[in-house]
């Protein structure tokens, strides 16, 4: 699985969106570990390859 990121760093906290070739499986993970989790199951699954593209950071308003 390819993960994509916008800048250098361990990935932790940052959050993802995993996103399949082969069907329409998509799922929302939080950190790099998390991500590859949910990518390898699915591979296994299916076969099919994924990647993973960094979600910009949320501003939060009140």
């Amino acid at each position: 699985m390819t993960t994509k990121e916008t800048a250098p760093g361990g990935g932790e906290g940052k959050r993802y969106l995993v996103d399949c070739n082969g069907c329409s499986y998509e799922r929302a993970a939080t950190g790099r570990d998390e991500a590859t989790r949910i990518g390898t199951d699915h591979r296994r699954e299916t076969g099919h390859e994924l990647v993973a593209i960094e979600l910009p950071p949320t501003t939060e308003t009140a």
